[in-house]
């Protein structure tokens, strides 16, 4: 990713990163981030780091502050952003799955618009749920024409993604 237009700071607000820049507004865009909330684009709070991260946005408070606020507000902040950021960094876009009851929600890396959910994914450090869980969410998965996805992260921090869908 190039680097982006970083004219100005930008202020965080709990749970959402406000840029109101409009030029910005339009590269983050062009990426596959964000959303539009009159006229001002909302990072959520997995994005934000990511550019913070990747220096390519400043914001009024260290890094550390960041994500001591993403661990303040979002469960397994860390494990989930283990994910978020392999998935990213691949090229895909990644919004929140709360909606479906996922964690996340994976768009194709060539989707410039708002297309169809192609993935859905939960992160768990370990499963040790019923298998009638994955079952329940593979169902919910596909009622939405989505491809259910366990992402696992091991002890040594690596990501095991399993993908399961029906064969009949």
């Amino acid at each position: 990713m190039k680097k982006l237009d970083m004219n100005s700071l930008i202020k965080i607000n709990k749970n959402f990163c406000e840029i109101r820049n409009n030029k910005l507004k339009s590269q983050l865009v062009s990426k596959g981030f964000g959303f539009n909330d009159n006229g001002v684009l909302k990072l959520d709070l997995f994005e934000t780091f990511y550019l913070v991260e990747n220096n390519k946005i400043k914001l009024e408070l260290s890094k550390k502050d960041l994500q001591k606020i993403c661990e303040k507000e979002i469960k397994d902040f860390n494990d989930k952003y283990l994910v978020f950021k392999d998935f990213r960094d691949k090229g895909y876009i990644i919004k929140d799955g709360a909606i479906f009851g996922f964690d996340f929600r994976i768009y194709e890396k060539s989707d410039k618009k708002h297309t169809h959910t192609k993935y859905v994914v939960d992160i768990k450090r370990t499963y040790k749920d019923t298998i009638i869980k994955v079952i329940k969410s593979e169902r919910l998965a596909n009622s939405i024409n989505a491809k259910y996805i366990l992402a696992i992260i091991d002890a040594e921090n690596k990501i095991i993604k399993i993908k399961l869908e029906r064969l009949i």
